[in-house]
């Protein structure tokens, strides 16, 4: 018995055809190769342009006063040394600083969390009068500059005894950012669809209970940009702090910087740039956690399906 063996049959390709196929991508390449250094540079030269302060003042923060007022700045220090944050958190009140900085920022959050679930779920989901109207006046807000609204509140929260209070602030702050937080709410809850509210109504939810097990679950991520938001715009305020806060055992750390600048005009450089430090990496760290989440809470609602 003779064994047959059957070899696979083999596609034969052309030596030339192959050639000519790398010869057609490396020349859409070479095409393409302009446009993509082009590209490249320009944001290479964009993340230079931000991220360069931000760099120098890292740096900064860890030179001695020498090494700060040289005539040849350098971006790397000859002899780094620690006696920048070592001073502001050991003979000045940073951390006290730091402390009112997360009460002022978290309180921002929560509050600005729950009126803005509140009030973008309302003109989401519920159709009654002026509904348009009131969305439209909350954008209109955002045209109107916060300096403009300083001396009103200051004279009301003056007259509710709010002045100097953690509370008064975290108002002061809500304000600020609520007519944004709500229209971009808003539109991240209109891309939830209703019959998943009505589904779990249908089986016995009240709606209250749909909101709590179907609804904020998956509006999670427009609600964590609006956290994201508020923590931030809180972190770095100034001018609310400022005008507000008459004790300095309570000024957050962006008004708490100011006690670096003498009366005679002097400044430490050094310790601003550790304090700068100390009020930047709190809330990159935040943001960059989060980032994804802006990211989705901002464009949710731009395009209709």
């Amino acid at each position: 018995m003779i064994d047959h063996v059957v070899k696979p049959t083999q596609s034969i390709v052309s030596r030339p055809l192959i050639n000519r196929t790398n010869q057609l991508r490396l020349q859409r390449t070479l095409q393409k190769l302009p446009g993509t250094l082009f590209s490249y540079g320009w944001l290479i030269l964009i993340s230079i342009f931000t991220a360069g302060p931000f760099l120098w003042i890292v740096s900064t923060s860890f030179k001695t006063r020498d090494e700060v007022f040289t005539i040849t700045p350098t971006l790397i220090p000859n002899h780094p040394t620690l006696a920048n944050y070592q001073y502001i958190l050991t003979q000045t009140p940073a951390l006290r600083f730091f402390l009112n900085s997360v009460i002022i920022a978290c309180g921002t959050m929560l509050l600005a969390i729950l009126l803005t679930t509140l009030g973008a779920y309302a003109l989401s989901r519920f159709n009654f009068r002026y509904r348009r109207s009131i969305g439209v006046w909350l954008i209109t807000g955002q045209m109107i500059p916060g300096v403009v609204t300083l001396i009103p509140l200051f004279v009301l929260f003056t007259q509710l005894h709010l002045i100097n209070s953690y509370f008064g602030l975290i108002m002061a702050n809500t304000i600020a950012v609520l007519p944004f937080c709500v229209w971009m709410l808003k539109g991240y809850f209109d891309t939830v669809p209703k019959d998943l509210e009505e589904a779990a109504m249908i089986d016995g939810c009240s709606r209250v209970g749909a909101i709590r097990r179907v609804f904020l679950p998956m509006a999670a991520p427009g609600i964590t940009s609006v956290a994201l938001f508020s923590f931030t715009s809180a972190w770095q305020e100034f001018m609310f702090a400022l005008t507000m806060m008459k004790d300095p055992s309570m000024y957050p750390m962006s008004v708490g910087i100011n006690f670096f600048v003498g009366m005679g005009g002097t400044v430490a450089w050094g310790n601003i740039m550790a304090m700068a430090v100390l009020i930047i990496v709190p809330s990159l760290i935040f943001f960059l956690f989060l980032q994804r989440y802006l990211i989705s809470g901002l464009t949710a609602g731009a395009v209709k399906a």
